[in-house]
């Protein structure tokens, strides 16, 4: 009787918390190669939390400083590859959101280090480039999205009349991680519905 084969996934999992750098340092991936790093990583504090020194801190060292953390970690992976790496930040990075000073700062931070992480290491081979999404619906949104009054605002505020959702942003990150774009780094593509257009 023939032996049956199990089944093995190409796929592997490592839960890290990105404001320990120790951590990211530390972490040794479960793959020998890397052709594309997303850092989509974000958290945000409601309640005028972000006004105190504590959760300024917080919201930077998740939002901004572990991008750079994961991408030195990286960073040689990437280049054996000539790779490329994605950055989430937010249309935050481009217009005020005034009850969210260190989303805002850490989004308009993301910006800044795709467009100089761009420029420095494309002699590596290695293109940065990110997305820069409007308001999706996501966990991170539920205090607009589950508001029937405050979603129905926002949304008439956005050109095309809706939320983003998660697949919004797939075609534009595959379009980032593709030959299509070789041609480009340092940049972040705006994925917004036209909000910021108002």
């Amino acid at each position: 009787m023939p032996r049956s084969k199990v089944a093995t996934s190409p796929v592997h999992y490592s839960q890290v918390n990105v404001s320990d750098f120790d951590a990211i340092e530390s972490l040794q991936p479960a793959f020998p190669n890397l052709d594309v790093l997303v850092l989509s990583q974000g958290i945000v504090l409601y309640g005028r939390r972000e006004f105190e020194m504590q959760g300024f801190r917080q919201i930077i060292d998740v939002n901004l400083n572990s991008l750079m953390a994961c991408s030195l970690k990286f960073h040689e992976m990437l280049r054996a590859s000539r790779g490329s790496i994605i950055i989430l930040s937010s249309m935050a990075g481009f217009r005020s959101t005034k009850g969210n000073p260190a989303y805002n700062a850490s989004k308009a931070g993301a910006v800044g280090l795709t467009r100089t992480l761009g420029e420095a290491w494309a002699e590596d081979g290695i293109r940065v480039n990110g997305i820069a999404p409007g308001l999706v619906a996501t966990k991170l949104t539920k205090v607009t999205t589950d508001r029937p009054k405050r979603r129905e605002a926002t949304e008439h505020r956005v050109p095309l009349k809706r939320l983003g959702q998660p697949e919004d942003m797939v075609g534009t990150a595959l379009f980032l991680a593709s030959p299509l774009s070789s041609y480009m780094v340092g940049q972040t593509l705006i994925v917004d519905g036209g909000i910021t257009l108002a």
